[in-house]
C-alpha cells in the first residue's frame, strides 16, 4: 500500500510537469474535495473509539454544501480558541461584541475586547459572526435611561422637602423591584408584603427603588415607614451605585417584631453616582410588612419637564446609530455577518391579532432596556438594519453584508411553532417599506433530550416543522446557538456527572437528527450553517445551564459521544 501511494504521487507530479510545458492543452482539472467517512472502529458501533475521528469540520461535504459554516461560540482562553481553530470554520463571541461589553456606564466605548476576539479568531483561520447589534439584555440601562429622563429646572426660593417616593399601598401597587432566593412581593391588607422562603446571606434577598436622577453626594436623606414581620428580624437599607453594585452609604439597620413599629432613619449619600435605594433582608425567613412608606430629602425645588415620546425616540435613534457606527468602524473589513436584532419576539399576543408581539419592558425593570418601547416596534428594527448597512459600507466593508434576526424557542412544540410564525410575520412588516432587508433567520435551539418517548417525538416533529417553515421564507437559515441538556423520565434535568453512557448516546443521536435534518430540509443555497453554543460541558458554577452536559467535549477537552452525533449527522450516516 505505501509503495503504490508513492508511485502514484511521482507519476502525478510528472504528468503535471509535462502538462505545464504543453501550452495548447487545457489545465489539469483539480481533484474534487473528498469528505471523509466516519472511520471504522473495529466494530459496528460508531461510539466505540472516539479517538479515531478527524477534526469536526473535516466532515462537512464542501461540494454538496458549499456555503455551510460550522461555527462555535467562544468566551474563553487560548486552549478553547485552539480547539475552535482545529474543528470549526467560524467563531461567535459569547459576550465580547455586545453593547454592555463595549459601552461604559458614561456612554464611552472601548473596543479592545472586540479587537482581541477578532485577532484570536483570525490567527486561527476562523471567520467571525457578529453577535449582536440590537438587544434588550446586556445593555447599560442607567446610561440609556439618562438619555430620555425628565429634565429638572431649579426654581427660585428656599430649600424645602422633596418627596422622592411615597406610598400607602392602598392602590394595591408598590414601587419596588426585587430579587433573590425565590422571594415574592405583593400587597396584603393595604401593606407592602415581601416574603423570603429561607434564611441566606443578607444581600442575597433584596428589594429596591431606582431613581433616574442620581442622589447628591453628602446630602442627607430621610426614610420613614411602619414595619412588622411574621417573626422578629432585621432589615437593612442603603444607597447603591448600580454599576458594580457599590455602596454609597448605609442607613442604620431596622429591628422589627410581630407588632407594628414606626421608623425614621437618616443617612447621607457618601458617593457620587448612586441611583438605587436598596433593602436587604436575606437573613430573615418569613413575611415582612411595610406601610406608610416615605423617602425624602431637603433641597432646592425643581420643575420637572418631561421629554416627549418624539424626543425620546430621537435621542435613542441617535444612540443606536452611534453604537452601530462605532462597531462598524472597528469590524467592517473583518466581519460581514451579524445578528442585527436579537430576541425581539415575546411569547404573548397582547393585541390578539394571532401573532406574538415584540418584547417590552416591565415596570421597575432596571436590568434590561427595551429600545422598541421608545423607538417603536417597526422603526426599532429598521433603524438597526439601515445603520448597519450604512456604516458597514462607509467603513470599507466589501463582502455582501448578511443581517440575521436571531431568536429562541422557534422550535416550540407547545404552541406549534407560533413564535417562529410570529417572527416571519414581523419580518414581513419590517420589510414592507421596500428598503429594509433581512437576509436570514437564526434559531438558537437551547434544547434538551427527553427520555419520555412521546415528548421527544413531539420535539423532533416541531424541529422538522421549524426547518420547513424557515426554508419556505427563501431566506438564509442558521442554527445559531445549539446546545443540549438532558431530562429524564421523572422530568428532572440531569447534570453531566449523573449521565450514563446510554444517556450520552441518546443525546448524540439527537444531535445526529438535528444536523442531518438541517442538511436534508434546508436547500444548500439557503444554508448558512450550524453554531455549537457550548464547545465543552458547563462548569458547575456557570451562569449558563450550570453543570449540564452542554458540550461536544467534556471539561478536560475529551470528545464525547455528542461529537460523533455531529459527525454522523454531517455525513448522513
Amino acid at each position: 500500500m505505501n509503495i503504490r501511494r508513492i508511485t502514484l504521487l511521482v507519476v502525478a507530479a510528472a504528468a503535471l510537469a509535462f502538462a505545464s510545458c504543453e501550452k495548447d492543452k487545457p489545465d489539469t482539472p483539480k481533484p474534487k474535495p473528498v469528505t471523509p467517512k466516519p472511520p471504522q472502529t473495529g466494530t459496528t458501533d460508531p461510539y466505540a473509539d472516539l479517538s479515531v475521528y478527524q477534526p469536526l469540520k473535516a466532515y462537512v461535504d464542501r461540494e454538496a454544501y458549499p456555503s455551510f459554516k460550522l461555527g462555535v461560540a467562544i468566551d474563553g482562553d487560548a486552549k478553547l480558541y485552539d480547539l475552535a481553530g482545529q474543528n470549526f470554520d467560524e467563531m461567535t463571541a459569547g459576550n465580547a461584541m455586545k453593547y454592555a461589553s463595549v459601552v461604559r456606564s458614561d456612554g464611552s466605548m472601548n473596543f479592545t475586547g472586540v479587537t482581541n476576539f477578532l485577532n484570536a479568531a483570525e490567527s486561527r483561520g476562523l471567520t467571525v459572526y457578529g453577535h449582536t447589534l440590537a438587544w434588550h439584555s446586556q445593555q447599560q440601562p442607567a446610561y440609556l435611561n439618562s438619555l430620555i429622563q425628565d429634565k429638572y429646572v431649579e426654581l427660585p426660593g428656599e430649600p424645602g422637602e422633596i418627596i422622592i417616593v411615597e406610598s400607602d399601598f392602598d392602590s394595591g401597587k408598590y414601587p419596588f423591584i426585587g430579587w433573590g432566593n425565590n422571594m415574592t412581593m405583593s400587597v396584603s391588607d393595604g401593606a407592602f408584603k415581601v416574603t423570603n422562603p429561607s434564611a441566606v446571606q443578607s444581600w442575597e434577598v433584596q428589594f429596591a427603588y431606582d431613581v433616574t436622577q442620581a442622589f447628591v453626594q453628602d446630602q442627607e436623606y430621610t426614610l420613614s415607614f411602619r414595619i412588622k414581620g411574621s417573626a422578629a428580624g432585621t432589615l437593612g437599607a442603603g444607597f447603591q451605585i448600580i454599576d458594580g453594585y457599590k455602596s454609597a452609604g448605609e442607613f442604620q439597620n431596622t429591628q422589627f417584631t410581630t407588632e407594628w413599629k414606626s421608623v425614621e432613619l437618616k443617612c447621607k449619600c457618601t458617593a457620587a453616582g448612586g441611583t438605587r435605594l436598596v433593602f436587604s433582608l436575606g437573613t430573615f425567613a418569613g413575611d415582612i410588612y411595610i406601610d406608610d412608606f416615605k423617602f425624602t430629602t431637603i433641597g432646592k425645588q425643581y420643575e420637572v419637564i418631561a421629554m416627549t415620546p418624539e424626543e425620546q425616540k430621537a435621542a435613542l435613534t441617535a444612540e443606536m446609530e452611534r453604537w452601530i457606527k462605532g462597531m462598524m468602524e472597528v469590524t467592517a473589513t473583518r466581519v460581514s455577518t451579524w445578528d442585527v436584532v436579537n430576541e425581539a419576539i415575546a411569547g404573548q399576543d397582547y393585541d390578539r391579532d394571532g401573532f406574538y408581539d415584540l418584547q417590552k419592558g416591565q415596570a421597575g425593570d432596571m436590568t434590561n432596556f427595551f429600545w422598541q418601547d421608545y423607538m417603536g416596534s417597526i422603526d426599532y428594527v429598521r433603524v438597526a438594519v439601515a445603520s448597519a448597512r450604512k456604516y458597514y459600507a462607509e467603513f470599507g466593508g466589501t463582502k455582501p453584508l448578511l443581517l440575521f434576526i436571531n431568536d429562541y424557542n422557534l422550535e416550540s412544540d407547545w404552541d406549534d411553532n407560533k413564535k417562529l410564525r410570529s417572527l416571519i410575520h414581523w419580518i414581513g412588516k419590517w420589510e414592507a417599506d421596500g428598503v429594509t432587508k433581512i437576509d436570514g433567520i437564526g434559531t438558537q435551539m437551547h434544547i434538551s433530550y427527553y427520555e419520555n418517548p412521546t415528548t421527544q417525538a413531539n420535539k423532533e416533529k416541531h424541529i422538522v416543522q421549524m426547518l420547513q417553515l424557515m426554508a419556505a421564507t427563501g431566506k438564509l437559515v442558521k442554527i445559531s446557538e445549539l446546545d443540549m441538556g438532558y431530562v429524564n423520565n421523572q422530568g428532572q434535568t440531569l447534570k453531566t456527572s449523573e449521565l450514563t453512557e446510554r444517556q450520552h448516546r441518546n443525546m448524540a443521536e439527537f444531535y445526529r437528527f438535528i444536523v442531518s435534518k438541517y442538511l436534508e430540509i434546508v436547500p444548500p443555497a439557503q444554508q448558512y450553517g450550524i453554531t455549537q453554543w457550548c464547545p465543552t460541558d458547563s462548569q458547575a458554577n456557570s451562569g449558563w445551564r450550570a453543570g449540564e452536559p452542554t458540550g461536544l467535549w467534556d471539561l478536560n477537552y475529551n470528545r464525547k459521544p455528542a461529537y460523533v452525533g455531529y459527525v454522523l449527522g454531517l455525513t448522513g450516516k
